[in-house]
């Protein structure tokens, strides 16, 4: 199977060499692991070796997820003016239209139109990743389990069809359960902070990876002025 690397130092070794290319990759987390941090140095890197990459943001403003990056240096604005990069604000998307006509299937619609707007710009820019953060934004009204199940699968459908490795970014709370994205992805990437003798460390672990073998022991990371490194060699008991 063809591999997408990673662009995070460290974690392309626990992967196996990278991400299965042209699949759905879930990346899940509580505030403050650096879910968003992450998928956006995947499209950065990925835009350094000349693969160009998608970033939608649904809950964030795009003007504030560009100030917070700003730090890295990874020369976003180029990359963007040479068509390498495109980022796209649906932070607005919980006020799309809910007339009582189409109200029953608004999480469709929004599951459509996030999928026009992103194959249009990916054939546009002939890209080959694509990051959405978070998708919980699509789902977080949806109370009926089984329309939800059926939601996530048409949403992961439609990314597959797209052909590009998607990696979608999911918040999580502190009480773990499993959720029905986490089943329906190809792949499960978890993100955590944790005491371990009294200091508070974060950690990641590969719940799952489909076509791939891969380390699913949990490994420190840290993020610094490099952004996020993956501590590979450090084995860690929590």
């Amino acid at each position: 199977m063809n591999k997408v690397s990673s662009g995070i130092q460290g974690l392309d070794d626990i992967l196996g060499g990278g991400f299965p290319s042209g699949r759905v990759i879930l990346l899940t987390g509580g505030p403050g692991t650096g879910k968003t941090l992450m998928s956006l140095q995947f499209l950065m890197m990925a835009a350094e070796r000349g693969e160009s990459g998608v970033y939608l943001t649904l809950e964030e403003p795009l003007r504030l997820v560009r100030e917070n990056v700003k730090f890295y240096n990874w020369g976003m604005d180029s990359k963007e003016k040479e068509g390498r990069l495109k980022l796209m604000d649906f932070s607005d998307i919980s006020y799309l239209d809910e007339s009582p006509g189409r109200k029953n299937d608004r999480n469709s619609d929004v599951i459509e139109f996030l999928v026009e707007k992103a194959s249009h710009v990916v054939d546009e820019i002939g890209a080959k990743n694509l990051v959405i953060d978070p998708i919980t934004s699509i789902t977080v009204q949806e109370n009926r389990a089984g329309k939800k199940r059926s939601i996530i699968a048409s949403l992961f459908k439609e990314l597959r069809d797209i052909g590009c490795t998607s990696l979608l970014t999911s918040e999580t709370t502190t009480s773990r359960d499993f959720t029905m994205e986490e089943f329906l992805a190809d792949g499960v990437i978890q993100l955590e902070k944790c005491i371990h003798n009294f200091n508070l460390i974060n950690v990641i672990r590969i719940e799952k990876m489909r076509g791939v073998f891969y380390n699913d022991q949990p490994k420190r990371y840290t993020i610094n002025e490099n952004g996020f490194n993956v501590l590979s060699t450090e084995p860690i008991n929590v």
